[in-house]
């Protein structure tokens, strides 16, 4: 023990200087943007080697896992392959099914890009979802991020080569969302707690939804376009003026067991959000 506290008292002098710079580092990182930013970028890439190899690792002992799922996704795949055939099959003879390819249609209007989850939390209030693939693959803020279930959330920060993900399992996130059939939409929030479900609000009680019916996007965003896969409703609860109900959505993605995802990229955005800007303007 005494031989502790000399040790102590003989470099006292370097940890207090150590303690010192970790203060001025922390200062100068939280109220200074422009170092705070190149600290985020320069901490990202780190964090992102890590959370890749640890990714690696982990994707190899579930191989078999992987290989199951990929096969039931190339046969979803096939089965949306051959059902677009019909459509368009039906489509030649009767013109009034063209809507249904329109709408297929519409999906064109976002690019894709395939990306790995290499690090995904579930267990907080704010949870986040890392990806592989940032700035340097066309990557930026706000693109929509979906998986083969469902919707998964929205692309928040990025870095050259990773980006930040928010979960829909999270306070802060917002979808548009429409029970499929409906034209009528509401917002989709998480209130925390159970992972398998999010709720559903602002929805008109005459809407006529019933326990069993599908939630999807509902297009009134660039994140997403309208259709994608969201949940079923699981339970209802009328708003206290009587106006509005909440849906209980039993969410179609497994946020546990997430290993693949898509990143949509709205075309033409630029110039959507640019006309809209000149929209407001002249009716001000």
């Amino acid at each position: 023990m005494n031989g502790l506290f000399s040790f102590i008292q003989r470099y006292l002098h370097w940890f207090l200087f150590i303690f010192l710079e970790l203060v001025c580092m922390a200062l100068l990182f939280t109220f200074n943007s422009f170092q705070g930013s190149v600290y985020f970028s320069a901490a990202n890439v780190v964090s992102g080697r890590i959370l890749e190899m640890k990714s690696d690792i982990t994707a190899y002992f579930s191989l078999k896992e992987a290989n199951e799922s990929l096969a039931a996704q190339n046969a979803e795949l096939q089965q949306r392959v051959d059902e677009l055939e019909q459509a368009l099959l039906v489509v030649q003879t009767d013109s009034v099914k063209s809507v249904y390819v329109n709408q297929m249609v519409e999906r064109n209007a976002y690019e894709v890009y395939a990306a790995s989850v290499i690090d995904n939390s579930i267990t907080r209030s704010d949870n986040y979802i890392t990806i592989d693939r940032g700035l340097s693959d066309g990557i930026v803020p706000d693109m929509g991020v979906v998986g083969i279930e469902g919707v998964i959330g929205v692309v928040y920060k990025c870095s050259q080569h990773y980006s930040l993900v928010m979960s829909i399992l999270n306070s802060k996130s917002s979808v548009s969302c429409k029970v499929l059939g409906s034209d009528y939409f509401g917002y989709l929030n998480w209130p925390g707690g159970d992972t398998r479900y999010a709720v559903l609000n602002d929805l008109p009680r005459y809407s006529d939804v019933q326990i069993g019916d599908t939630i999807v996007t509902s297009g009134h965003s660039s994140f997403f376009p309208e259709g994608l896969m969201v949940g079923f409703v699981e339970g209802l609860t009328p708003s206290t003026d009587g106006l509005y109900v909440t849906l209980k959505v039993a969410l179609s993605t497994d946020f546990a067991n997430l290993r693949h995802s898509f990143i949509l990229r709205k075309r033409n955005v630029d110039e959507l959000e640019a006309f809209k800007v000149l929209s407001k303007a002249n009716t001000e």
